[in-house]
């Protein structure tokens, strides 16, 4: 036996669920975003160059390999998604639905966020030149780059904001001031921030990173130590082909780039 429900009944109810898909939800949406390659000298902006301050002694090596920095695209922080669109991203494998608290602070303008993301963008590449910097000096002391100062490097990387591209601008920095060739033609990935003292923090969107350097081919990817967790086999897939190195420092990271068989998130439990 059917069953009709009146008329009146069923507009509420096409109400209710058509204003449930229409209205705005606290969740962002993570994709892929693009690849960079901060060793390449053929650009017209090139991410990593000699200020006009540098000494004319002073050179970049070129690289036989790629290093990849990493991006995510997220939803804008004047924007919320509604139903559908969420029902969409669950659909399509290589998004991912977050809270937005976790990237977004409540009742804070796009422009401070927008603010922000370009300060820590910044302090990223300030971090980045001193450790990298500190470090040449530890282990290249012979080397002229020993008197370099922070002022005679520029990093320039435009459209991108947030602290996650600090380990990737620290490892170019060291690969372009060194004859030795530290990437030996590996195309590599990378991300994480990087603070003061050569320390490797976490990141947002790390298995949305790794998809987008799969992409742009590499075989090596760094994460920070601190993201396993969010790499664990029953909450994201590493695609095929692609090795995840955890690390957690500048020199961790070189390690991994010379060895064979780095240190990766199933040896430390995750």
């Amino acid at each position: 036996m059917t069953v009709r429900l009146p008329r009146t009944t069923s507009l509420v109810l096409a109400l209710f669920f058509g204003c449930a898909f229409l209205a705005p939800l606290p969740f962002v949406v993570l994709m892929p975003g693009n690849a960079q390659n901060v060793l390449d000298q053929s650009a017209k902006e090139k991410t990593i160059a000699l200020s006009k301050t540098a000494p004319d002694s002073l050179k970049l090596y070129p690289s036989d390999g790629n290093l990849y920095l990493l991006s995510i695209l997220i939803t804008n922080p004047a924007a919320y998604v509604t139903g559908v669109e969420l029902l969409y991203s669950w659909m399509k494998s290589e998004y991912a639905v977050m809270p937005r608290s976790l990237f977004y602070k409540d009742g804070r303008s796009a422009e401070a966020e927008k603010a922000i993301a370009k300060t820590e963008m910044v302090d990223s590449q300030i971090a980045a030149k001193s450790v990298a910097l500190a470090y040449l000096e530890k282990y290249y002391p012979q080397s002229s780059t020993v008197a370099i100062k922070p002022s005679d490097l520029n990093i320039s990387l435009a459209k991108t904001g947030g602290p996650s591209g600090g380990l990737a601008f620290a490892i170019g920095i060291v690969e372009l001031l060194t004859s030795e060739n530290i990437l030996q033609g590996k195309s590599v990935a990378v991300t994480g921030s990087i603070d003061g003292a050569g320390k490797v923090g976490s990141i947002g969107g790390v298995a949305e990173k790794i998809l987008a350097a799969k992409k742009a081919g590499a075989t090596l990817v760094l994460v920070p130590q601190a993201n396993c967790q969010d790499l664990a086999p029953n909450i994201a897939r590493i695609p095929s082909g692609i090795k995840v190195a955890a690390v957690g420092s500048l020199e961790e990271a070189i390690t991994a780039l010379n060895s064979e068989d780095p240190r990766g998130c199933a040896n430390l439990g995750a």
